[in-house]
């Protein structure tokens, strides 16, 4: 007999990364991995994966060609990670009697519930689905609007599970170890949105620029979100009027003499974090606040802008007092003064520790879940 095919479909670099952890573990000796993207970008460098048996793209969301696809490659499993959802190739892997499993399910906007449009919209999509795995008991309670509670499971979040083992092999230096011997301050993935609110902050609390940074030992650590001309230099403009000297991440020969250092590499966000004590992360005066997950696993201590309740472990952190919601710079300077405090900075992050210690991994709980019956 031969091997089960698995579609696992990842739109671009983030889903794959949740879906790595995963496809280590799926039995190679009785199932046939497909793998599926939709970004060029992600296709041509994860082409030649080991953790897949094929990769291609993933068909437009046409009938004859979800028909087809499903057909050709005779799909036993087609597992979707995040909300990439394609209705169409749902709906026709459903009438096929293809298992459709949704993984790391995250439905969260509210919007989703008090429209009647959207709501049935929604409903007709997820009855599809024969199965939903999902991170915690608030998202598994969100998507009870949805579907029943038969098809729902709570598994944890893949993404944790990555992002532990990407801490395990997290042994190269990117910066001088002066960063994580100082107390550390990193802005990730910060926004135009954020900006008032930082340098504010930072006017008032070094109020001599350099002079205050080294009297505190104090050393910072920005990351924007977009690497372009004009927000870096808008963050140039800032730290020149606040009397604060720079260096960009490319100027390796001046990183260990100075006290703020701007990253201009993209990618490697998730590894700074370990030269960091407090971590702002961007975006929570925006659209929704970027990834807290990745300082949490280094013991950051956690902040962000008001608009993170689309975030899961966000919403958890503030429920369990260990992130700080930030909604002025007078917000920001008490956050930052726990760097001049390092009693109390050692105990949140304990508490820190503990929070992730305590956290579900997901990677078996979806292999347990998709594939122990069969």
């Amino acid at each position: 007999m031969g091997k089960q095919v698995v579609l696992f479909h990842a739109a671009s670099a983030g889903e794959f990364e949740q879906l790595k952890p995963i496809l280590k573990k799926v039995n190679r000796s009785r199932y046939f991995i497909l793998l599926t993207f939709f970004s060029p970008t992600i296709f041509n460098i994860e082409k030649n994966t080991p953790l897949a048996d094929a990769v291609c793209y993933h068909p437009f969301d046409f009938p004859w060609s979800a028909l087809l696809f499903f057909r050709k490659f005779d799909i036993h499993h087609y597992i979707i990670t995040r909300n990439d959802i394609w209705p169409t190739h749902l709906f026709i892997a459903k009438q096929l009697g293809i298992n459709t499993i949704l993984i790391n399910a995250n439905l969260y906007r509210e919007r989703h519930y008090n429209s009647r449009f959207m709501m049935f919209f929604l409903k007709q999509i997820f009855d599809n689905f024969n199965l939903i795995l999902t991170g915690s008991e608030r998202l598994q309670s969100n998507l009870l609007n949805l579907v029943s509670q038969k098809k729902i499971l709570v598994t944890g979040d893949s993404r944790l599970d990555r992002l532990l083992e990407l801490k395990s092999e997290n042994n190269s230096p990117l910066l001088p170890e002066c960063f994580a011997s100082s107390h550390t301050l990193i802005l990730g993935s910060i926004i135009p949105s954020d900006f008032p609110v930082i340098f504010e902050g930072f006017k008032e609390y070094y109020p001599n620029g350099n002079q205050s940074l080294e009297q505190k030992d104090h050393r910072i650590i920005i990351v924007p979100h977009e690497i372009n001309t004009s927000e870096l230099n808008i963050i140039e403009n800032k730290l020149s009027e606040l009397g604060l000297s720079w260096v960009y991440y490319s100027e390796k020969e001046k990183l260990k003499e100075s006290q703020v250092v701007i990253i201009n590499k993209i990618g490697i966000l998730a590894n700074l974090y370990k030269y960091s004590d407090l971590a702002y992360v961007g975006a929570g005066f925006g659209a929704g606040v970027h990834s807290v997950m990745e300082p949490a696993v280094y013991k950051n201590v956690v902040s962000f802008g008001p608009n993170y309740q689309i975030v899961d472990m966000a919403v958890s952190l503030v429920e369990d007092e260990l992130a700080s919601i930030i909604n002025n710079s007078e917000d920001f300077v008490q956050f930052l003064t726990l760097l001049s405090n390092p009693d109390k900075l050692e105990k949140y992050k304990g508490k820190m520790a503990h929070f992730i210690r305590e956290q579900k991994l997901a990677s078996d709980a979806i292999i347990k879940a998709i594939f122990t019956d069969e």
